[in-house]
């Protein structure tokens, strides 16, 4: 398939587990912004984190069965080969001279909040098109976006979707205490998410 000048995303995280409002936001993402199609990108070395829990083939592989089927969907394993740490700045290097076109970046609020502390974060917001998805039901999101109006060059919109209160790290606490966490993980890979963690944690 010819992908140059293709209109495409990047979402990427540690996915430490993938869950359920990750494929939400990776469905809104892609019909609210008409994406041809969306990279998701499990981070190896993630730069603001200490550790990640799961190895990157494991959450690699979740990811690929979470989202089978899914045709506008790549899961890429850029990051897990091209090693050290996963600077999105890199990435979305990368991705821009493979398709001639600058990407989508799908990131989240609070992330939003914190990229002044990303590496070359002046550099990102002039290479790619920032995509923020909310995550918090009382924001200041509006006063960030003015602070970063200096730096960007191709717009930071906010995407048009539900507020999903769930992370990885609830869903790694519940399974350490024992907790139900149906429907929060999809169902192809949720005993083998409860198993790992309940090993690891």
């Amino acid at each position: 398939m010819n992908t140059w000048n293709k209109k495409y995303g990047i979402f990427g995280g540690s996915f430490d587990p993938v869950h359920n409002g990750h494929r939400i936001i990776a469905s809104y993402a892609l019909d609210a912004l008409g994406l041809d199609f969306l990279y998701v990108i499990p981070a190896l070395n993630p730069p603001h984190k200490n550790s990640v829990n799961a190895p990157f083939e494991k959450r690699f592989s979740w990811l690929q069965r979470s989202f089978s089927g899914e045709k506008r969907i790549v899961i890429s394993s850029y990051e897990g080969k091209k090693r050290g740490i996963s600077y999105t700045i890199d990435t979305v290097k990368h991705y821009t001279e493979v398709h001639g076109t600058a990407p989508y970046l799908i990131i989240g609020e609070d992330s939003l909040r914190n990229i002044t502390s990303w590496y070359k974060y002046q550099e990102l917001l002039k290479e790619a098109f920032i995509v923020v998805y909310p995550r918090f039901k009382r924001t200041t999101i509006k006063q960030v976006l003015r602070s970063l109006e200096p730096y960007e060059k191709k717009g930071i919109v906010v995407l048009n979707a539900p507020l999903i209160e769930l992370s990885a790290t609830e869903i790694r606490q519940r399974i350490r205490m024992q907790k139900s966490i149906m429907g929060m993980v999809p169902e192809s890979i949720v005993a083998e998410v409860k198993a790992f963690y309940e090993k690891e944690l």
